[in-house]
Formats: structure tokens, sequence, C-alpha cells
């Protein structure tokens, strides 16, 4: 089965996740509307919307995460202006805080990329991995035709 492109699905779909691996979510974003749009074909729309809220979620995740190491800063700077007291080292607490923190993003982005290259070597054969939390949204959001 190939797409209006002349490309075979599975490659496509293939694509879909290698694109959101590498290029980013624009990228991903500009392919998959093209899939939504002018593609017939479902497995192709569905894996194109698996990449991108995939794609989408773990950027979410990734500001949430990045961001709580400057809530931690500012409380930090806040306790110094009302002059709390300190019997603790803050500067060191707050390098610590940044450290498990870069960790935390360091596992998402792993976890990110092996899910995305799996999902790709899985599209090239017609096939997918079921995500119940993205596979239920994408199924009860989007109409099939």
């Amino acid at each position: 089965m190939k797409s209006k492109l002349g490309i075979h699905c599975g490659f496509l779909a293939c694509l879909c996740f290698l694109v959101g691996q590498f290029a980013g979510a624009v990228a991903l974003t500009i392919m998959a509307g093209y899939i939504l749009l002018k593609e017939e074909n479902e497995f192709l729309r569905f894996s194109a919307l698996k990449a991108l809220v995939i794609v989408l979620f773990v950027s979410a995740l990734n500001w949430i995460v990045d961001i709580l190491p400057n809530c931690c800063t500012f409380i930090d700077w806040i306790t110094r202006i009302v002059n709390a007291s300190q019997s603790f080292n803050s500067n060191e607490v707050i390098s610590k805080i940044n450290q498990i923190f870069d960790f935390i993003l360091w596992i998402i982005g792993f976890a990110k990329s092996a899910l995305m290259l799996l999902l790709a070597v899985k599209a090239c054969k017609i096939q997918t991995i079921k995500l119940p939390v993205v596979d239920d949204v994408i199924n009860k959001y989007i109409v099939k035709d």
C-alpha cells in the first residue's frame, strides 16, 4: 500500500517518528498536517498523530521539569530577601537540586529516543506498540473516516 506521494505507507509512518525524534515538533507538525489532510491510510494517519502526541507530551514534560529548579532558586532568593536564617549552604543545595533535575531530563530524553526509534522500526513493518494513554486519546478525539 502506497501513499499519494508514491511512498510505502510503512516507510512514511517510520519517517514521522524519525522526524519527531531528530527534526522536532515544527517539522513533525507540518508532516502530520499533510498526512492528516491528504492521506487516506488509517495506519499512516494514526502513526502521524501518535508521533505528534508523543513529541508534544515530552516537550510539555520537559518544560515542567525544567522549571522546577528555577522555582527552588526563586524560593531561596525570597528567603534571602527577608533575611531568613540560613542553617545550610543554599548554593550547594540548589546545585544538588539542579543535578537531580538534569538527570531526570536526561532519563526523559533517553526514554523518548528509545520509544521513537522502536516505534519507527515497528512502523516499517506496519505494526505499532500500544501506548494506552496515547492510543486512547487519539481514538477518542479523532474521528475515523
